[in-house]
């Protein structure tokens, strides 16, 4: 069932237009028919079920009722993340977003090939973003991605999180295992985890964020690439967190009976 985001607030028995855009996708590319059922999502984590009206050229989704969203992370992660190349970088924003990352903070640091061009970086974020909102619709999330403007390496040094993580290849990958990291900090709700561009951090880079609150972390004998890393990083912080919130609701539920 195909999902479209109205950044509003929705009751049932609203009457929603379209805008031209998704009008175009349900008439033309999706060819929708009357009384046709689709998802509406307002972004703020909350989804309904409607039906498709066509009135005078225009489309519209009268709202049937809500539904419960499944897609929620039991915490929520910032991925901080070094510029990388163009291709990488669109299939790093919509991998991310499928995996549940809440925000994203693109950054130059010392190792980037890639630079942060400010007379284009309007129009890029408008293209990131839409990349993001696509990918929102496609896996059938209820918030969208926030997509901050690109930062300098030092500006990590302010965000504020219950778990802070710069992964490090040279990382003892014994001390630094992730999962043990992640078991040391259950009651997290926040993570900011922080992924070199192509060419990694400095060890004054690393050390740089240590003295500010991050744990440097492995990720295993193997080096990845970045957009690897990231991906790899987000889906096994959200796994965890997903496996501890399951073991405590089967705790509670056993100490009810």
């Amino acid at each position: 069932m195909q999902q479209y985001f109205l950044m509003k607030s929705i009751q049932i028995n609203d009457v929603l237009e379209m805008d031209k855009e998704q009008s175009h996708h349900i008439a033309n590319v999706m060819r929708m028919k009357p009384e046709e059922k689709i998802r509406i999502a307002d972004g703020f984590g909350h989804v309904y079920l409607a039906h498709v009206m066509f009135k005078n050229k225009k489309v519209f989704a009268v709202v049937d009722e809500e539904i419960v969203d499944t897609t929620l992370p039991n915490i929520s992660i910032t991925l901080a993340q070094g510029l990388i190349k163009k291709e990488k970088w669109d299939f790093l924003l919509q991998k991310c977003a499928e995996l549940g990352v809440s925000r994203i903070l693109p950054f130059v640091s010392s190792r980037c090939v890639v630079k942060a061009k400010e007379d284009r970086q309007d129009k890029k974020k408008e293209r990131w973003n839409k990349i993001l909102l696509e990918a929102c619709e496609q896996c059938k999330r209820s918030t969208l991605v926030e997509l901050e403007d690109t930062c300098s390496f030092s500006a990590l040094k302010n965000e504020e999180a219950d778990l802070k993580l710069i992964a490090y290849e040279n990382a003892d990958r014994v001390s630094c295992k992730l999962s043990d990291i992640v078991k040391q900090h259950p009651n997290a709700k926040s993570a900011v985890v922080v992924i070199g561009c192509e060419g990694g951090f400095s060890l004054e880079e690393v050390e740089e964020l240590e003295h500010a609150g991050y744990q440097r972390v492995s990720l295993g004998s193997r080096i990845l690439r970045a957009e690897t890393a990231a991906m790899s990083m987000i889906d096994r912080i959200g796994f965890y967190y997903d496996e501890m919130a399951g073991e405590l609701h089967a705790k509670h539920g056993d100490d009810s009976e």
